[in-house]
């Protein structure tokens, strides 16, 4: 018997019940750490902030093309780099904790099993890409986001709500895209923290030849230990392990991008991670140390030509591999059950852009996609998905602005569907506009939805059909949003913890208020993230489990007297959860969480800084029956030279 990981089910004891990261062990000194940080007084005195400008900021995922994110219908946010080497954040499930409104369910230790809720979607209905690469568990159809180091990243694009008609059945809920590391200049990161935690990493690019046709290489590594703590908690549920469960991860960014002639660019990046984890098993008849080994592997080419002054042509191949290892599977609880599998994921597109008048374009794009998975004792299950968009943007009379795109999506084991999407937006003033967008989704069931089915052919396609209204305010070094959402859903799929099987909810909706700010006062950067939400199962008037009905992060970053200090705070509201030993469902509590982080710049090539997070050390879990993140303190030297 198999474990799954969807987005409603509790964890159980098996190897995707947890999985963990880093890379070398080194001694804790939270004490010499928290004596350092002093200096994030309450009395200190405040210098102006140098501003950042988020409405200058340039997107690609809302519509695949690029735009000002000011310009975007669709909800979008970035969390840059400078975001996320100031944040406290240890791992990207935290970042995401630390700068969005999303639901994070993880399951103990940095690495663990993590899932991710946008908009009330399941956990596999939020798509993750890497570079332009598709990031998923071919059986679980959802991302592993526990396994890429946050030392690997540059920045990240997150775009919520449905955005089928332009990306495929994943991206219900939204789309979350990871650019790694590329560009010029050195750099090096070492960090010292609690629970043996130690973190390194270094990076090098060089721009080679004349500025028309340059030549881009860069090269990233990064690793990460600790010696964690139990996964699950043993006093919620008594057959937990109460051992520390250690893990270690390390990570290689390679990007190579050569500009042919003006116009005719591509570029090439190949990420690895390899990610070693220790989690709870059972402690009936015996005492488990579960392991578990993954290595993931991500290609992405992309080629970007200017065939006309009006046609540009963009080709792109993508592809994720993950293998895993867990030898403790051999003898589990469950019975023998599969120590080894692999997955793969394959993206292959193109996309041509005519821009037939100046505020005008039309995208053509084909895309195929191939989904693979096999363990050791499971037959391999393949699944291949063409697909056709036509998308069109434009604005009218310098007020109006329209985005249109209509897919058809043919997988070749369970039928084909239509999806589309229509955004409005009206600039009342340059300042002003309100948005307006429907939409409409279609998800297959994954490889693991149909495996633990009753019958194979027992699941329904999940349907979708989304709409939302917005108000969104540029200012000079501001960008705001509030957005009013409703999504209804039909045969859901979710996951019965008793039966251990696969079925469909029958109707299921969300409705919601999303509110959202970044800028910069003079004297201070600002970041707001909240969403007040309602997701349930409207057959049984139940909520779904593991989304909060109300989540908000905040955030302020400031100078103070030559440390760039920040603090970060998140509250993470009631929930329904499954208790881990009658499986009942229950209402989880509220957690809320204060970070606080400081740098200071001893030269212009080389800082020290201080990051601590959970300050307050809540005990409330994320995950009922699982440890919930701790106190944790990090000291850390970074040197930079361009």
């Amino acid at each position: 018997m198999n474990t799954r990981h969807t987005g409603s089910p509790a964890p159980v004891n098996s190897r995707v019940a947890a999985f963990s990261a880093s890379f070398f062990t080194l001694s804790r000194i939270t004490r010499a750490v928290t004596a350092a940080l002093p200096l994030l007084g309450a009395s200190a005195a405040f210098a102006q902030a140098a501003p950042d400008s988020p409405a200058q900021e340039v997107v690609v995922t809302a519509a695949r093309v690029e735009q000002k994110l000011p310009d975007t219908l669709p909800s979008t946010s970035v969390i840059s780099r400078k975001d996320i080497e100031t944040s406290p954040a240890a791992d990207l499930p935290d970042l995401l904790r630390t700068f969005t409104s999303f639901s994070i369910a993880q399951t103990g230790p940095i690495g663990s099993q993590t899932s991710v809720f946008v908009r009330g979607t399941n956990s596999n209905q939020v798509l993750v890409l890497i570079d332009g690469a598709p990031l998923s568990r071919a059986d679980f159809g959802s991302a592993p986001w526990e396994l890429i180091p946050l030392d690997q990243i540059d920045h990240v694009e997150v775009v919520r709500g449905n955005l089928s008609s332009l990306y495929g059945g994943a991206a219900v809920g939204g789309v979350v895209q990871i650019f790694t590391k590329h560009g010029s200049g050195a750099s090096v990161a070492l960090g010292i923290g609690s629970f043996g935690t130690g973190t390194a990493s270094a990076s090098i690019g060089h721009r080679f030849g004349d500025a028309a046709t340059p030549l881009d290489l860069s090269a990233s590594i990064s690793g990460q230990t600790t010696n964690g703590y139990s996964a699950r908690d043993p006093k919620a549920d008594p057959s937990a392990n109460p051992d520390r469960d250690s893990a270690h991860q390390d990570g290689a960014t390679v990007s190579v991008g050569k500009t042919w002639v003006p116009g005719q660019r591509t570029e090439f990046s190949f990420m690895h991670t390899d990610t070693h984890s220790n989690y709870d098993g059972s402690t009936a008849p015996i005492v488990e140390q579960d392991t578990l080994n993954t290595e993931l592997d991500s290609f992405s080419l992309q080629s970007h030509h200017q065939l006309l002054p009006t046609v540009k042509l963009d080709l792109s191949a993508g592809e994720t591999l993950e293998h895993f290892q867990d030898p403790t599977e051999a003898d589990s609880e469950f019975g023998p059950m599969s120590t080894t599998g692999s997955g793969r994921t394959r993206l292959l597109g193109a996309q041509v852009d005519w821009r037939f008048a100046p505020d005008h374009s039309v995208q053509v794009q084909l895309e195929d996609r191939n989904e693979r998975f096999g363990e050791q004792l499971d037959p391999q299950r393949t699944r291949q998905t063409r697909s056709e968009r036509i998308g069109y943007l434009g604005s009218f009379f310098d007020a109006i602005d329209l985005q249109a795109n209509i897919r058809h999506d043919d997988a070749d084991d369970y039928g084909s569907a239509n999806t589309g999407l229509l955004a409005l937006g009206w600039r009342i003033t340059p300042a002003w506009k309100v948005v307006g967008q429907v939409s409409t989704a279609f998800s297959a069931p994954t490889f693991s939805d149909m495996e633990y089915a009753a019958s194979p052919d027992a699941l329904k396609a999940e349907h979708s059909r989304d709409i939302e209204f917005g108000v969104h305010w540029t200012g000079a070094h501001w960008f705001a949003r509030a957005t009013w959402f409703s999504q209804r859903q039909h045969d859901l799929i979710g996951f019965d913890p008793v039966t251990f099987q696969s079925v469909n909810i029958g109707h299921s909706a969300n409705r919601g208020i999303e509110l959202a700010a970044d800028g910069d006062t003079g004297y201070g950067k600002v970041g707001l993230d909240a969403t007040f939400q309602d997701p349930r199962d409207t057959d049984t008037d139940t909520e779904l489990t593991r989304r909060a009905r109300t989540i908000v992060t905040a955030s302020y970053r400031v100078p103070v007297f030559g440390w760039e200090t920040g603090a970060y705070l998140r509250y993470n509201g009631r929930r329904a959860d499954i208790d881990p030993v009658s499986f009942a469902t229950v209402e989880a509590k509220a957690r809320t969480t204060l970070g606080l982080s400081t740098q200071h710049a001893l030269t212009p090539n080389w800082r020290i800084g201080a990051k601590l997070d959970n300050l307050f050390n809540s005990t409330a879990p994320e995950v009922l029956g699982y440890t919930p993140p701790k106190r944790t303190v990090l000291l850390t030297v970074n040197g930079n030279w361009q």
